[in-house]
């Protein structure tokens, strides 16, 4: 009922390229997922989430180097320009509107604690995509050892052709201030964590 009120309908904002990834956490998804690309969506609203007509809808790219931070403020960059031309189009009484295909939506879930733990088996690109979706401003990518949580908030994928005899969780170095782990497939180079880990004489994380 809320919705009839105004005689326009009511704009919502989903930062995907709706219909896909309709739900919660879209940036976040995005980049752990590894996508090249997600949308910023203007949408008539409706009774459901994120499924409403689409009046305003532009690609946006999304670079290796992008992290959390720079992916939100390039999405805002470019919604500012389409609320200009959102409300030029209200002037005039008259919205673009696309109607929406379901049958090729999705859903994505709200994310979880688990779903920021870095599991060494992963594939370096994996954790590298996983740290820098939950990079500042969010929560930070996450490990375990001896009993301390640490915090990853930035990484870099290392020799990722390397080591291929070594297992996951391996530390090939933890010197000189540089912490280099054997994954899956490759190995990550933590740049950025908290609090400081001073286990240089650990094998394995």
């Amino acid at each position: 009922e809320i919705l009839q009120i105004p005689p326009m309908g009511v704009i919502g904002f989903h930062p995907a390229i709706l219909p896909r990834n309709r739900g919660r956490h879209p940036l976040i998804w995005a980049l752990v997922l590894g996508l090249e690309a997600t949308a910023s969506t203007f949408f008539l609203m409706d009774a459901f989430a994120d499924s409403g007509e689409i009046v305003s809808q532009v690609k946006v790219e999304i670079k290796y180097e992008y992290d959390a931070a720079s992916l939100y403020a390039k999405i805002a960059k470019v919604a500012t320009i389409q609320l200009k031309e959102i409300l030029a189009m209200l002037e005039t009484g008259r919205l673009n509107k696309e109607r929406q295909d379901s049958a090729i939506s999705n859903i994505w879930r709200k994310r979880t604690q688990e779903d920021g733990k870095i599991d060494w088996r992963m594939s370096s690109r994996s954790i590298y995509n996983l740290v820098r979706a939950l990079t500042k401003p969010y929560v930070g990518a996450h490990f375990s050892f001896l009993g301390t949580d640490y915090k990853v908030w930035k990484c870099k994928e290392y020799g990722t052709e390397e080591y291929p005899n070594f297992e996951p969780g391996k530390l090939l170095n933890a010197r000189d201030g540089r912490l280099i782990v054997k994954c899956g497939h490759g190995a990550i180079e933590i740049v950025e964590m908290e609090p400081h880990f001073s286990h240089v004489e650990a094998e394995y994380l």
